[in-house]
C-alpha cells in the first residue's frame, strides 16, 4: 500500500468523484486546527484535523452552512450522534464528538489511514469470492451492532467502507444520510437504493441489507445490479426490470454465495435477510463451503526470543503446541464422551481403544512423532465408525497441532475439513468450535474466531480448552491483560494439564512479567518432565532475567531430549549475549545447515555477525535470506504483526526506509498495545533515525521488562540507551509502573 495513503470519506450521491483539494480558506473550528481537506459532497467536508484535547490527528466533518435549518434539526442529529457514539464494534469508526461552531455543525472521528473498497476495486479489479465474503461478513457484524442501536446507516456503498492499513474493515459516514433523508426525502446512493425506497417508502433494516448486498455484488463484479441513468420514475422502473442477476455475471461464484447475494438484494423487502446477524451467519456459512483461506505460518519449534536485525524479539516456542487446537485433560474426559451427541464411540470397543491410544498421544504433542501416530490412530478410530463425532474433533486438532510443525497448507485445511465433519456429526460439541475459533484468529479473523469460541464456551461453560482459546483470540486482538486471565482461568479448571501454564508463561512474558513466567514454564516442566519446550522456554525467560547460568543448564537439559535447529540457535543467542561472538556464530551456522528454510535461523545468523563487528557482508547476506523467506511467509499471513514488526526491522537494517516505515504503521495498527511489536518496531525506528518515535515504543516495552536484558547489551542501540530524553521517559515510566503485571 502507499505510505503516503489517507482516509477518503465521500457523502456525495455519486459513484465517483475528484480527489479533494486541501483547504486553503478555513484554518480552525472551534479548538480544532485544521489540517487538510479531505473529503466533500453535498452536504458538508471533511478535514484531517488535530484535537488538541486528545492530543491526537481526527477525521472532522463539517457540515455545510444552510444544512441544517435550526435548534430542532441540531437537536435530532446530537441525538443520533449520541446513539451511535454509545455502539463500540471493531468495525465501526466510532464516534468522539458533535458541536457547533461559526454556524456549521461539525462531528468527529477517528482518522483512519487506509483506502475505500471503490479505490481497492478500481486499482486492483474485483474481488475474489472468499475476500469479498469475509469483507461483506464484517460490514455485517458492524451494521448487526448499529441496527441493535435503534439505527440505520442509510448509505452503505463501497465508498463508505474502507480496508485500513492494518486490513481490518471499517464501516463509516454515518453522519449525513438521516439529515439527507430529512431534507430531501431520500437517503443513499441511487446504484444501492432499494426499490422501495424510490417508491417513498422510509429506509428500514431490510433497505440496508438491500445496500450490502449491492455492495457483495460490486465487490466481485465491479458493477451493479441495477444501474440508474436518472431518477424518474419512468428510468427507475426501466432500471430495475433490466436488472442484471449475478449468476449472468460471475459463473464461477461459489452457488451459496450467489444465493446469499441474490437473497440480500430481493426486489421484495420481506424476501431479504430478515437482520443484518441473518446475513451474517449466511456468509459465514458460505465461508465454509469454499476452498480454504491462506493462514499465517507458524514457525516450527522456533524460541521463545528470536533475533531480528542486531535485537531479541518474543515469538513462540510452542508453536506446535499452541498453535494446535487444545485437547480434552484426561479428567474431564468421559464428560466430554457424554456431551458428544450424534457419536457412536460406545458402540464399538476396538474404535475406541483406537481412540483412546490416539487421544494419549496428543496429550503429548510437545513431541512431534506423537501427533503423527495420533492422527494414523484417529483415522482408525473413524474407519471403524464413521460416525465418531469426538474422534472427528480430535483429528481436527491433530491437524492443527501438525500444521504448526510443518506449516503444510494442507494439514490445516484438513483440520477444517474435520472440525465442520465433527460440528455436523456431534452438535453439542464443543471441541470442534475451539479448533475453529484458533483458526480463524491465525487467520486474522477475530469476529469469526469470537463467534467460534462463544459457541464452544455455550455448549461447555467451564472448558479450559474454550478459555485458552479465548485467550488466543484476545492475542490476536492485542489484548494481552484480557489474553492472561483467560489463560489463568484454564490452570485454574484444569490445574494438572501442563499446556496451561505454557500457555500463560507465554502471555506473560509478552506483558514483560518474566517473572510470571518462570515460575508458570517450572509448572510446565513439572508437570511433563519429558517435555523439551518447557525447559527451552524456561531457559529463554532465566536468560532474560540475566540468569545465565541457569538458563544455560536449562538449554542444555531441553537439548538433551530433544535436539533441534531451534535449540542450537538459542544456545547462540545466549553466547552471544555473553560477548562468545564466534562460538555464536558457529551454533547459528549449524541451526541454518538443520534447517535452511526457516527464516529464523537467518535472522540469529545476521545478529552474530552483525554483533561482532567484523562480518557486514555476511550480516547482510544472511539478513536478505532472511527477508525472502519472511516475504513468502507474509503472503500467507498478511496480518500477522509480529511478522510485519519483524520484518520492518530487517528492512530498516539492509536500509530499505520506505518499506521498513509502512510495515511498522501497519504492525503497530493491528497490535498497538503489544511490547514486542513497540520494541521491534521501535528499533526499526531508531535505525531509520526516527528517535523521537522510538523512544516512547522501546521505553515502554522495556520499562515493563521486556527485553531489557538483552537492551542493555544491544550495539545498535547503544545512542539511544545514551540519550538524555530516552533515560528519562524509561525513568518515569519505571517510576509509573508503566502497565506492569501484579507479582
Amino acid at each position: 500500500m502507499n505510505e503516503d495513503a489517507t482516509i477518503q470519506f465521500t457523502a456525495a450521491q455519486t459513484d465517483q468523484g475528484a480527489p479533494p483539494e486541501i483547504s486553503a480558506v478555513r484554518k480552525t473550528w472551534g479548538t480544532f486546527t485544521l489540517q487538510a481537506r479531505v473529503g466533500a459532497g453535498g452536504f458538508g467536508e471533511v478535514f484531517r484535523a488535530w484535537d488538541p484535547h486528545l492530543q491526537r490527528e481526527v477525521a472532522l466533518k463539517l457540515l455545510l452552512p444552510g444544512a441544517f435549518t435550526g435548534e430542532a434539526e441540531y437537536e435530532a442529529m446530537l441525538r443520533e450522534a449520541r446513539a451511535l457514539a454509545a455502539v463500540r464494534h471493531p468495525n465501526i469508526v466510532p464516534v468522539h464528538g458533535i458541536d457547533r461552531h461559526d454556524g456549521r455543525v461539525g462531528f468527529w472521528t477517528d482518522f483512519v489511514i487506509g483506502k475505500t473498497l471503490f479505490e481497492l476495486v478500481g486499482e486492483q479489479g474485483t474481488f475474489g469470492a472468499r475476500e469479498a465474503a469475509l469483507i461483506g461478513l464484517d460490514v455485517a457484524r458492524a451494521l448487526s451492532a448499529v441496527h441493535r442501536a435503534g439505527l440505520l446507516h442509510r448509505d452503505i456503498k463501497a465508498e463508505n467502507v474502507m480496508r485500513e492499513e492494518g486490513g481490518r474493515i471499517l464501516l463509516m459516514d454515518f453522519g449525513l444520510s438521516a439529515l439527507e433523508q430529512r431534507q430531501t426525502g431520500i437517503a443513499g446512493t441511487p446504484n444501492y437504493m432499494a426499490p422501495e425506497v424510490f417508491e417513498g417508502a422510509k429506509s428500514t433494516v431490510a433497505t440496508d441489507i438491500y445496500a450490502i448486498g449491492v455492495l457483495l455484488y460490486f465487490l466481485v463484479a465491479g458493477d451493479f445490479p441495477v444501474r440508474l441513468t436518472g431518477l424518474s420514475c419512468t428510468n427507475v422502473r426501466l432500471a430495475f426490470t433490466q436488472r442484471r442477476p449475478l449468476l449472468d455475471v460471475r459463473p464461477d461464484l461459489p452457488e451459496s454465495l450467489l444465493r446469499t447475494i441474490s437473497t440480500a438484494t430481493e426486489m421484495d423487502p420481506a424476501k431479504r435477510f430478515r437482520s443484518a446477524g441473518q446475513l451474517a451467519n449466511a456468509l459465514a456459512e458460505s465461508l465454509g463451503t469454499q476452498a480454504p483461506v491462506e493462514v499465517p505460518a507458524v514457525p516450527k519449534q522456533q524460541s521463545l526470543l528470536r533475533k531480528n536485525s542486531i535485537a531479541l524479539i518474543v515469538t513462540s516456542a510452542l508453536a506446535a503446541v499452541l498453535s494446535g487446537a487444545y485437547l480434552v485433560w484426561p479428567g474431564n474426559f468421559q464428560r466430554v464422551l457424554h456431551r458428544a451427541n450424534g457419536s457412536s464411540m460406545a458402540g464399538s470397543g476396538v474404535a475406541n481403544d483406537d481412540f483412546l491410544k490416539a487421544q494419549e498421544l496428543l496429550l503429548h504433542s510437545y513431541k512431534e512423532a506423537n501427533v503423527a501416530e495420533a492422527i494414523k490412530g484417529f483415522k482408525a478410530a473413524l474407519e471403524k465408525d464413521s460416525g465418531n463425532a469426538l474422534a472427528e474433533a480430535r483429528l481436527g486438532d491433530a491437524y492443527f497441532v501438525q500444521h504448526g510443525y510443518t506449516r503444510d497448507p494442507n494439514q490445516l485445511d484438513m483440520a477444517k475439513e474435520a472440525a465442520n465433519r465433527a460440528v455436523v456429526l456431534g452438535p453439542q460439541l464443543a471441541a470442534p468450535h475451539v479448533t475453529l475459533a484458533r483458526i480463524a484468529a491465525m487467520e486474522g479473523q477475530t469476529q469469526l474466531a469470537t463467534q467460534e469460541v462463544q459457541k464452544s464456551l455455550q455448549l461447555e461453560p467451564s472448558s479450559a480448552e474454550a478459555h485458552a482459546a479465548l485467550g488466543e483470540v484476545y492475542n490476536a486482538q492485542g489484548r494481552g491483560k484480557d489474553a492472561i486471565a483467560e489463560f489463568q482461568q484454564a490452570v485454574d479448571l484444569a490445574p494438572d494439564d501442563w499446556r496451561w501454564p505454557m500457555s500463560l508463561g507465554v502471555a506473560e512474558f509478552r506483558q514483560g512479567n518474566i517473572e510470571g513466567a518462570i515460575s508458570q514454564f517450572r509448572r510446565a516442566a513439572g508437570l511433563a518432565p519429558d517435555n523439551a519446550m518447557a525447559f527451552y522456554d524456561l531457559s529463554i525467560a532465566h536468560r532474560q532475567s540475566g540468569q545465565l547460568e541457569q538458563a544455560r543448564t536449562d538449554l542444555e537439559h531441553s537439548i538433551k531430549l530433544e535436539p533441534t535447529a531451534g535449540k542450537f540457535a538459542a544456545l547462540g543467542s545466549q553466547l552471544l549475549l555473553e560477548g562468545r561472538f564466534k562460538e555464536a556464530i558457529e551454533m547459528e551456522q549449524k541451526a541454518v545447515a538443520l534447517n535452511p528454510g526457516d527464516h529464523v535461523f537467518y535472522e540469529d545468523l545476521g545478529a552474530a555477525y552483525a554483533w561482532s563487528g567484523s562480518h557486514r557482508d555476511q550480516a547482510m547476506q544472511a539478513f536478505r535470506k532472511a527477508i525472502d523467506l519472511m516475504e513468502a511467509d507474509r503472503a500467507k499471513s498478511p496480518r500477522d504483526p509480529l511478522l510485519l514488526a519483524a520484518l520492518s526491522n530487517l528492512y530498516a537494517t539492509v536500509g530499505e526506509s520506505a518499506r521498513s516505515l509502512v510495515l511498522a504503521r501497519q504492525a503497530l495498527a493491528l497490535s498497538p498495545g503489544d511490547p514486542i511489536v513497540a520494541y521491534q518496531t521501535g528499533e526499526a525506528l531508531e535505525t531509520l533515525g526516527h528517535r523521537q518515535t522510538a523512544i516512547p515504543l522501546i521505553a515502554k516495552a522495556v520499562a515493563n521488562g521486556y527485553n531489557a536484558y538483552e537492551f542493555e547489551r544491544n550495539p545498535g542501540l547503544a545512542s539511544l540507551r545514551a540519550d538524555p530524553k530516552f533515560k528519562a521517559m524509561l525513568n518515569e515510566l519505571k517510576k509509573g509502573g508503566a502497565g506492569r503485571h501484579p507479582k
